[in-house]
């Protein structure tokens, strides 16, 4: 073992159980330090005291601190339920019907009816065990986020790790396949705790995370965040710094969601007025100073599509990344020429996704057409509704051929796919163009006019036909 490369003796490590790796640890020296990269490469954490003071006990150890190349930081929060009677509603939904007390049918003995009494009474007192519980939980994170915790734990955590590269904020999961087992042990809820909606605390999360102590972190390659508000690019954080801490970002994912003040504004301005601040570009200069960015992703997540949040332009102007090879983008309006402009500048593009984007000027049919001349993509995703001027192009219908004939869900979105990134061109076919067939047909009504298509399933047992 000890003539073993650390490269090998790390792959191997990677294969135990925690426990073996520990006990792999305590050999010698040399195996400590190994089994420590193993173990601790990447580190979560979550908004409870507990799980603050673990990070900042990683930061402070020797040999841990070292190896960490990953901070995710799951940064949801309880929300307030003001009384029981919201509470109370949530047991009154479909999916915990099966805990509550079955009314007796008409014809129930009195004997039926008092025993449904007490078990409904029971059970009513058990919800408001169950809120109480919930209240003790709430009641301690809100202690946490008044504290001066974020400044004590993270800020003086984050700069304590020398191969730190990559940083997650995630605000978004709620279920047990997202969110880490000790989160689940920390917030034990008697059901789906209620995910604080308000993307207003995210800004003060985020500035802890990559200005600690007013420091911007330099080193990073990946930023993921999932969901922020807006503001933080609207002079919550200098913008100097923010286009330091960029500056060596090869990975961008950010997912912006307004905050609940400025939600209410979608019910009587438009979407861009609510996002009007984005025009200021500090998020263009942010994304400009990263010079050697590979994958891009902005998109927008408002629990609905309310219309183009902003301009193409506000966000990727006039710039070039020379690596870019993915782009993602939703929920934003250009024009046909901009937009393959913009294209045309990434010399690296081989995949493009694209949402609910509207053209202002030009045509989709066009553009896709000139994307297919232009562009050597690999890959090229459409989803929602490309819209412009004259029409709008939903981009879940199906081909009617192929569903009536062979039960296949060929969608509008992979026939302009296809037909952006198909290398094998046939002159014959050049003028035929996916957004302008007729075929395409929403499956409600491909349901109504050829009736449901049951998937192929294989013979059974007692099938006796040839």
């Amino acid at each position: 073992m000890d003539k073993c490369p650390d490269e090998v003796l790390l792959k191997v490590c990677a294969w135990l159980e925690f426990q073996s790796v520990a006990n792999v640890r305590l050999v010698n020296k040399r195996l400590a330090e190994v089994g420590a990269e193993a173990l601790v490469k990447r580190v979560r954490f979550h908004c409870t005291k507990d799980s603050l003071r673990r990070l900042h006990a990683i930061a402070q150890h020797d040999v841990f601190s070292k190896y960490v190349d990953t901070i995710v930081f799951e940064g949801n929060l309880l929300a307030s339920v003001p009384c029981i009677h919201t509470y109370q509603a949530h047991y009154e939904l479909d999916h915990h019907q099966s805990e509550r007390p079955q009314p007796p049918s008409k014809h129930a003995t009195p004997r039926e009816h008092r025993l449904y009494e007490r078990n409904l009474a029971k059970f009513n007192r058990e919800i408001e065990k169950k809120y109480d519980r919930y209240l003790d939980l709430y009641d301690k994170q809100q202690k946490v986020l008044k504290s001066a915790a974020y400044a004590d734990f993270i800020s003086s955590s984050m700069p304590c790790f020398p191969r730190l590269n990559k940083l997650v904020l995630s605000t978004v999961g709620r279920c047990k396949h997202v969110l880490s087992g000790r989160f689940l042990e920390s917030f034990t809820a008697d059901c789906a705790m209620p995910i604080e909606q308000d993307t207003s605390f995210t800004k003060d999360q985020l500035k802890h995370l990559l200005f600690p102590q007013g420091r911007p972190l330099t080193q990073l390659a990946a930023l993921e965040v999932h969901v922020m508000s807006p503001k933080f690019f609207t002079g919550f954080v200098p913008a100097g710094l923010i286009c330091r801490a960029f500056q060596n970002l090869k990975v961008i994912d950010l997912n912006f969601r307004l905050e609940k003040d400025d939600r209410i504004g979608l019910d009587i301005m438009t979407a861009d007025r609510c996002y009007a601040d984005l025009a200021k570009g500090c998020l263009r200069d942010a994304l400009s100073a990263a010079r050697d960015l590979e994958q891009l992703t902005i998109n927008f997540d408002d629990y609905g599509y309310y219309g183009a949040v902003t301009s193409l332009e506000n966000i990727l102007g006039s710039n070039a990344w020379p690596c870019l090879y993915m782009l993602n983008l939703d929920c934003m309006s250009t024009t046909e020429d901009y937009f393959l402009s913009m294209l045309k500048r990434q010399p690296s593009l081989l995949d493009l996704r694209l949402g609910f984007m509207t053209l202002e000027q030009g045509r989709w049919p066009n553009a896709t057409r000139r994307m297919r001349k232009s562009l050597d993509l690999k890959n090229f995703m459409a989803s929602g509704i490309l819209e412009d001027p004259d029409q709008m192009f939903p981009m879940h219908l199906l081909d009617t051929e192929a569903y009536v004939e062979e039960h296949h869900h060929f969608t509008l979105a992979d026939a302009v796919g296809l037909y952006v990134t198909d290398e094998f061109r046939n002159a014959e076919e050049e003028d035929y163009h996916p957004m302008l067939d007729d075929d395409f047909t929403d499956e409600e009504t491909l349901r109504e006019e050829y009736g449901p298509f049951a998937e192929d399933e294989e013979f059974s047992d007692m099938d006796c036909s040839d």
